[in-house]
């Protein structure tokens, strides 16, 4: 919004003036001018004062600037308030910022970029421009404070259980709580200066099935493997969808998927807190030339058939979504539902319902109240996230390998890859070839801690080999030691050992990483000064072998 009554209309230039700012002009052309007259293509000769002089021209008179600038406010017959701030962002989130003295600040007290860890162990020795800001909350401070609205709102910390709020949860809380989710998350933030940089740091981005039913299959374990392990958020942000399709407007609609998405919220919470994994926004909700580019990309990539392991796990879980959400729906209707849509026959249809109505308390995610009727039924989302373009984007931005469990996503990663007149080459294969299968570190989900033994070798082979990525070392002395060093770690393995359960991984960090043309011009596009010019690794975990 601009205040055109404002304008300045009372400035008039002199032919002087009018010379001064066609020098200026012609001084800073990179090709060629054009003008009326031929003698205007040379202000320089009628310019009788130094160029620092100029800037007086062009500075608009200084008697009229106190009408400019500030926030601007405007109501509108419908009651609505527009917001402004003097750089023209709608959004007024002073809420959201902070102001730390760094100065004052211990080496044992919490570092000032929020990530709940002491400041000399965080950011007391790293440059400026390589630190997340200071001035807002942090990306952690705003999910655990999202997680304690939760609890808040469905009264989890005043003796109410999970079965309870499956039973009892109100349409007011949801709008309550994706109310508070949209002012943590304005559309107008600047997201980059939040997000980690590529600061060195063995960084994991998980790119795959985002549900809560999954994602501790093999992605959370991952995590203790990593400095710092991200992973895109799936709450869907109020601020970016039409009123129709809003919790805040409609929660009626989002009875269950709010379900989904507390449950995920509430069982990363630790994860969140102790600062091993970071729930971050899709950046695409934050900017939406981005957001527009990015589906315009996918639209026209090649579409790829999911794999059949994808293709399974999607009807698995789209088919429980189904179970979960109509478990209230009258028992004569639940039963013509399973008819029509799984073909099966009357008996057999009234026997799941049956066994489904028995274990219906014992499944987190099983609705227990009757949904309100009325049309658009229930809103379900299934998010496989990032997409190949966005996870390629991230990846660069954070300075993050990808992790992915999807044999889908794994193809089009691998398409990015850099070839060099046709071929891909791989300097550390011979270091990665010695990890085909690696132990799983299950328990990490129940204590939060890292374990040691294996697990530690294990980490500490994978961050060296990163390292020698990331610096590109070639000297084979140096890869055939890493080689030897995790050739002996996998011979030691046992595959009978139940505490620790091997799985598959494969490693591919080709000469010149992985990219993309249109993701490599979507970066330059975007507000972020400071990212990678490709994705260095990615690893597979547990794909169909």
């Amino acid at each position: 919004m601009v205040k055109t009554i404002e304008f300045i209309h009372s400035r008039k230039l002199s032919a002087a003036d009018v010379t001064k700012i066609n020098h200026v002009i012609k001084s800073r052309s990179q090709s060629s001018i054009a003008a009326g007259k031929e003698a205007w293509l040379y202000p320089e000769k009628n310019l009788t004062c130094e160029w620092s002089e100029i800037k007086e021209v062009l500075a608009p008179p200084s008697d009229e600037l106190y009408k400019f600038g500030g926030e601007l406010y405007a109501r509108f017959e419908d009651g609505s308030v527009y917001y402004q701030d003097a750089y023209g962002r709608t959004s007024n989130d002073d809420y959201l910022k902070k102001d730390t003295d760094e100065k004052k600040l211990g080496r044992n007290e919490p570092c000032g970029c929020g990530s709940g860890k002491k400041y000399k162990n965080c950011c007391r020795n790293i440059p400026i421009n390589l630190r997340t800001t200071w001035e807002v909350a942090s990306i952690r401070e705003r999910n655990l404070a999202f997680c304690n609205c939760i609890r808040d709102v469905l009264a989890l910390n005043k003796g109410k259980t999970w079965l309870d709020v499956r039973r009892e949860l109100s349409n007011e809380q949801i709008k309550e709580i994706y109310g508070f989710y949209s002012a943590l998350w304005p559309r107008e933030i600047d997201l980059y200066a939040m997000l980690p940089k590529p600061d060195g740091a063995f960084r994991g981005l998980y790119t795959g099935q985002i549900d809560i039913r999954v994602i501790g299959a093999r992605a959370l374990p991952m995590a203790s493997v990593f400095d710092e392990f991200l992973i895109q958020s799936p709450i869907l942000n109020p601020n970016n969808v039409r009123p129709e399709f809003s919790p805040i407007e409609t929660p009626q609609a989002y009875k269950y998927q709010a379900l989904k998405d507390f449950l995920f919220m509430l069982e990363l919470e630790p994860f969140i807190g102790e600062g091993v994994v970071n729930v971050i926004p899709d950046p695409g909700n934050h900017d939406q030339d981005l957001q527009r580019s990015m589906m315009d990309i996918a639209r026209r990539r090649d579409s790829l058939e999911p794999c059949e392991s994808d293709a399974r796990l999607s009807f698995e879980l789209t088919t429980q979504d189904l179970l979960n959400s109509t478990a209230m729906m009258p028992r004569a209707l639940r039963i013509q539902l399973f008819e029509d849509q799984f073909r099966l026959a009357k008996a057999e249809a009234e026997s799941i319902v049956t066994a489904l109505e028995n274990m219906a308390e014992a499944s987190p995610l099983m609705v227990l109240q009757k949904l309100e009727g009325g049309k658009g039924g229930q809103f379900i989302q299934s998010c496989m996230a990032p997409n190949f373009e966005m996870a390629l984007f991230l990846g660069q931005v954070t300075g993050a390998v990808l992790i992915t469990d999807s044999e889908t996503r794994w193809q089009q990663l691998s398409k990015a890859m850099h070839l060099n007149q046709g071929f891909a080459r791989h300097p550390w294969k011979v270091i990665q070839d010695q990890l085909q299968r690696v132990p799983v570190d299950y328990r990490f989900i129940d204590t939060l801690k890292k374990a040691e033994g294996q697990f530690s070798t294990l980490r500490g082979l994978l961050k060296s080999l990163d390292s020698m990525i990331q610096r590109d070392e070639r000297d084979a002395g140096h890869i055939n030691n890493l080689a030897t060093k995790t050739g002996s770690f996998s011979g030691s393995l046992d595959e009978k050992d139940e505490m620790a359960p091997l799985e598959s991984l494969e490693i591919l960090s080709p000469e010149g990483g992985f990219y993309d043309l249109k993701v490599q011009r979507l970066l330059a596009r975007s507000s972020c000064t400071h990212y990678e010019d490709r994705v260095r690794s990615i690893y597979g975990i547990g794909l169909p072998q």
